[in-house]
C-alpha cells in the first residue's frame, strides 16, 4: 500500500515568508481510507532538522519527494532553488529527492550547454554531492550537461548520488529529441548532445533497484521493459522537461502506461513554466504506483516545490503476483521472437 502526502507549500511562498518554514502542514491525501491524518512540522533551522528529522525508510517503506522548478541559464540561482527543495524534502523526512532534467542549467540556445558542460567530478556536481550529504538525502540529478566525447557535444546524464554524497550510478540519455513540435519549437538535441549506449540501473537504494532514464526516453516502452524484466528495476525514474504542447497531450498518459506495463513505481520530476522567451515546460511532477494510479503530484504548472509520497515496495510484489506479466511476457517471446525457420513457416 502507498501512503501519500501532498506538500501544499511552494518555494515561492518560502521566499516571500521565511517564517513559513517554522510551521507547515503536510496533508495526507485520503487515497486509502485508513491513511487519513496530518502532521505538523515545527523545526525552524537546518541544525535542528539534521538532529531531529531523520529520513523515513523502515523496511519496504520509503518517503520520497519529487521536485518541480523553472531552471534558467543562471547556475547559482538554480542551485539555490535546488537547495530549498532539498530543505523541504529533509523537513518532510524524505530519504530521496528527485530533481528534473536541466536542474542545474537551461540555456537560451543549445550551444549554451557546450560552454558550461563539466565532468562528473567537476566543481558543479561536487556542490550537488555536498547538498546530498548536508541534507542526508539521496538525489536523482538528471539530466546534467556532462562533458561529451568531443568539443561539439555534451552528454545528457542522469546521476544518482547517495546520502553520503557519493555518485552511485550515471546514465547517458539514449534517445535524443530531434522533433518539430506541432505549434511549438523545433528542437534538435543531437546537434549538441551525443547519445548514450548503455542501460543503467542503481541497486540497493531506498527505493530498491531503480532504472534510470531521461525525458524523451519515456516514449520508448522497450527501454523500460528491459530495465524492469531484464535488469530488475522496481522503480523507474524519468526526470524531464516536456514542452507544454507534448506535455499536455502525453505526459501523464505515458507515465501511467510505463507504470502499468512494468508494474513498477514511476517517479517523474518535471521542469515547469517559462524559462526564457523561447522555452516553456509543461510541469506536473508525478509519482505513479504499479497499478497506474497517480499517488503524488504538483498540480500547479507554474509552481516550484515538492510533492511527497511514502512508498511501500511491497506494492510492487503484490501487483506482479496478482498479474504475472513477466512470466506471460517470456511465454509471448517464444511466439514472436521464434527462430528464423519458425518465422518463415507462419
Amino acid at each position: 500500500m502507498t501512503r501519500v502526502l501532498r506538500n501544499e507549500m511552494s518555494v515561492s511562498k518560502i521566499l516571500r515568508n521565511p517564517l513559513s518554514r517554522i510551521n507547515q502542514t503536510v496533508k495526507f491525501i485520503p487515497k486509502f481510507n485508513h491513511y487519513k491524518q496530518s502532521y505538523l512540522e515545527t523545526h525552524s533551522s537546518s541544525s535542528v532538522l539534521k538532529k531531529s528529522m531523520a529520513p523515513t525508510n523502515n523496511g519496504n517503506l520509503c518517503r520520497i519527494a519529487v521536485g518541480q522548478m523553472t531552471s534558467t541559464n543562471d547556475q547559482e540561482k538554480n542551485f539555490e532553488t535546488c537547495k530549498l527543495l532539498a530543505e523541504k524534502a529533509a523537513i518532510a523526512q524524505c530519504s530521496f529527492l528527485f530533481l528534473p532534467e536541466n536542474f542545474s542549467f537551461l540555456g537560451t540556445s543549445q550551444n549554451d550547454s557546450l560552454s558550461i558542460a563539466q565532468p562528473l567530478d567537476g566543481p558543479l556536481m561536487t556542490r550537488y554531492r555536498s547538498l546530498a550529504r548536508d541534507h542526508n538525502l539521496w538525489l536523482s540529478l538528471g539530466g546534467f550537461q556532462e562533458t561529451g566525447p568531443d568539443p561539439d557535444h555534451v552528454y545528457n546524464t542522469h546521476v544518482i548520488v547517495d546520502s553520503q554524497g557519493e555518485i552511485r550510478s550515471a546514465y547517458r540519455k539514449i534517445h535524443l529529441f530531434d522533433v518539430d513540435v506541432p505549434n511549438g519549437p523545433s528542437l534538435r538535441e543531437s546537434r549538441t548532445t551525443a547519445p548514450g549506449s548503455k542501460l543503467v540501473t542503481c541497486r540497493t537504494t531506498p527505493l530498491g533497484t531503480i532504472g534510470l532514464t531521461v525525458c524523451y526516453d519515456l516514449r520508448f516502452p522497450e527501454l523500460y521493459q528491459q530495465l524492469t524484466w531484464e535488469k530488475g528495476a522496481q522503480t523507474l525514474v524519468i526526470p524531464a522537461a516536456f514542452t507544454h504542447v507534448t506535455g499536455k497531450a502525453h505526459w501523464e498518459l505515458l507515465l501511467r502506461a510505463r507504470a502499468v506495463e512494468c508494474q513498477s513505481f514511476v517517479v517523474a520530476a518535471a521542469q515547469a513554466g517559462q524559462h526564457n522567451e523561447k522555452r516553456t515546460s509543461y510541469g506536473r511532477s508525478l509519482v505513479v504506483d504499479p497499478w497506474g494510479e497517480v499517488v503524488a503530484a504538483l498540480e500547479d504548472p507554474w509552481e516550484t516545490g515538492v510533492a511527497v509520497a511514502e512508498i511501500d515496495l511491497a506494492r510492487v510484489g503484490e501487483v506482479r503476483g496478482r498479474m504475472p506479466i513477466q512470466r506471460h511476457r517470456e511465454q509471448g517471446h517464444k511466439a514472436y521472437f521464434g527462430t528464423e525457420e519458425e518465422a518463415t513457416t507462419r
